[in-house]
């Protein structure tokens, strides 16, 4: 294409430093789908932590994923030593770092990869052959964009789409299967996701969930999927917030592979969450998402698509980032279930809603 640098034009093997977190790889498809209309015919392959290894597989851009496990402490150096081997092996000719941390840098540096593009900071710039400004108005845009941004080092690719997961028969017949077995075919289903990887000041009230769950059983004869990541104090949050909707009510944490957990959103008619990357998943496969906003910035990791919402209180100290709130918790105090309920049967039309297949 024209518009490719012409340092980049026999391109033919690129690898991708994949991010590490669930909401930021679903985030930065858009970028992997302007790199393959950029580069048509290249061979491309994402790096990525094993645990995320489900979702770029299921990136209809990719040719290729190359999964790894880092170790901790000592053995770390050894670790990152191990995949640069794996990369050199490849012969490939360009990189693109997403993440901003050292070790990303290094380990396609170590590769032996010709022309890495990657952010500025954390001390790696003499890793990178491109070293790329994060702005003001960078970061004060959508994660999205500072993804794509990379890329646009390159080239532009017009009106990306906003990231999509393609769900193979496997999983659907798995998500099909599970909804038989727990008599669930043809009930109104809503998803809740209360926990948060970041941190605990993200999180909406539990008895507020508890709450808006009852309502919508009482009202709607809705079923309440709960999803969550296997970490004891989110288990342990969810295990609470079941019991506490009671009969109608399952709760999945740690249930589900990250592919299993998209085909069942996919069948959930909405999704109450925090902002998670069960949000973004949620959003990728075409599911309503509810998303309740507190110390975060909607303007740089809400849900992207059509017909989602972000319920949000303006107060003066969000956003702050904070992983623990240090004052009143006042903007996800502020959020009352009334709210929440109304948003969320607004996406119920007669709350006669038939399963998604």
């Amino acid at each position: 294409m024209p518009e490719i640098r012409e340092r980049y034009k026999d391109v033919k093997k690129i690898l991708v430093k994949g991010t590490n977190w669930v909401g930021d790889t679903i985030i930065s498809f858009p970028a992997v789908y302007s790199l393959r209309r950029l580069f048509p015919k290249a061979h491309i392959t994402v790096l990525t932590k094993s645990h995320l290894t489900g979702l770029w597989k299921a990136n209809t851009d990719l040719d290729e994923v190359i999964p790894y496990d880092m170790p901790t402490g000592a053995g770390r150096i050894f670790g990152e030593l191990k995949v640069a081997r794996r990369i050199r092996k490849r012969g490939i000719d360009l990189a693109i770092v997403l993440p901003r941390s050292f070790s990303s840098a290094w380990m396609v540096f170590g590769g032996g990869i010709p022309h890495r593009i990657g952010y500025k900071g954390e001390g790696r710039d003499w890793l990178l052959t491109e070293r790329i400004d994060r702005t003001g108005d960078l970061l004060s845009q959508h994660r999205m964009y500072y993804y794509l941004h990379l890329i646009e080092r390159i080239g532009r690719c017009s009106s990306p789409p906003v990231p999509s997961l393609s769900l193979n028969g496997n999983q659907e017949n798995w998500s099909n299967a599970f909804l038989s077995q727990h008599g669930l075919k043809g009930t109104v289903l809503i998803g809740f996701n209360p926990g948060a990887t970041y941190g605990e000041a993200k999180c909406w009230p539990s008895e507020r969930f508890i709450e808006l769950g009852r309502r919508l059983r009482k009202e709607y004869g809705a079923f309440i999927l709960i999803f969550g990541s296997s970490r004891p104090q989110e288990k342990a949050l969810n295990v609470m917030i079941a019991q506490g909707i009671g009969e109608g009510c399952l709760n999945l944490s740690g249930e589900t592979s990250l592919l299993q957990l998209a085909a069942l959103l996919r069948h959930c008619q909405v999704l109450v969450t925090n902002d998670t990357g069960t949000m973004h998943v949620a959003a990728a496969v075409g599911t309503r998402v509810m998303a309740i906003f507190g110390p975060t910035d909607p303007r740089t990791t809400s849900p992207l698509g059509e017909g989602n919402v972000v319920i949000r209180k303006k107060v003066s100290c969000s956003p702050c980032l904070k992983r623990v709130c240090s004052e009143d918790h006042r903007c996800m105090d502020l959020i009352e279930v009334e709210e929440v309920y109304h948003t969320v049967c607004a996406h119920i039309p007669g709350g006669t809603v038939s399963v998604k297949g």
